[in-house]
């Protein structure tokens, strides 16, 4: 008797609902990762960060919980997508939802723009190969971009793709400092490391590439093969083509300016 009695209830909780039984240490990932494949993420407990974007408005396209009586929706980007360009701006995503009767209700409805949250929750349903997330828990985080880091970054990358070195790097050594993410942080050391290499200065190329290098824990391949340039082959790296004629003394490469560094002033060193 007692043993049918344990097969029976086996039997029903396995017949639960995946949702129902959300037990265990959440998955961590990133957003990027669960948009790039929301069926495997379904019904799993997840934690990533993401910044905030704006609030948004349910629509429910088929049935599902998240009803506009019961839950607030929001905007995102995942930490990991550089916003600073146009393309990863514009790929906001827009399906994450909260119950209204979360405490951090009130908190959300006060979010700014590029606020960036650690965030856990569930991967309720998939449509149209889109994960629709509830969120059980998030927490702020001190870092976050604003306006002016994102124009520097914008701005340091156009001048790069117009081979202004010089002028790029004035730009993005205003990114880096107190307060801004690692992933920002770690952009702006990799392309202030570009371009070095592209100047002929290598040494100070190093200093940046590492920084990037440590901040990516080794997982970013072009800095990985950037730093093996600087240090192997850094006359690889430089751009010899760029047209001196049209630049001022300060933009010129190193090894074409008049009395040698004169007028240039170094970009800020990585801490």
């Amino acid at each position: 008797m007692k043993t049918a009695l344990f097969v029976s209830f086996l039997l029903g909780v396995a017949a639960l609902p995946a949702q129902d039984r959300e037990f265990g240490t959440a998955v961590k990932t990133t957003l990027t990762q669960v948009r790039q494949d929301p069926e495997a993420y379904k019904n799993v407990k997840v934690t990533f960060t993401v910044q905030f974007a704006s609030l948004g408005k349910v629509s429910n396209p088929f049935f599902t919980k998240f009803t506009p009586t019961d839950f607030a929706n929001f905007y995102a980007w995942g930490d990991e997508q550089p916003i600073w360009r146009e393309t990863s701006y514009n790929d906001v995503f827009g399906m994450l939802f909260l119950s209204k009767s979360h405490p951090g209700l009130e908190q959300l409805y006060e979010m700014r723009a590029y606020q960036r949250l650690n965030i856990t929750g569930v991967i309720r349903n998939t449509f149209q190969n889109t994960p629709w997330i509830e969120v059980t828990e998030f927490e702020t985080l001190k870092e976050q971009l604003d306006t002016a880091i994102l124009s520097h970054l914008y701005r340091g990358e156009k001048l790069m793709e117009q081979r202004l070195w010089q002028r790029a790097m004035s730009e993005l050594s205003l990114a880096p400092g107190e307060g801004v993410p690692p992933h920002a942080t770690r952009a702006a050391h990799r392309n202030l490391g570009i371009c070095l290499l592209r100047m002929g200065e290598p040494q100070a190329a190093i200093s940046y590439l590492e920084s990037a290098s440590q901040l990516s824990k080794g997982k970013d391949t072009e800095v990985e093969n950037l730093l093996a340039m600087a240090r192997t082959a850094p006359e690889q790296a430089i751009d010899r083509t760029v047209d001196a004629r049209g630049l001022r003394d300060s933009e010129r490469p190193m090894w074409e300016a008049f009395d040698g560094d004169k007028g240039r002033r170094p970009p800020r060193k990585p801490r």
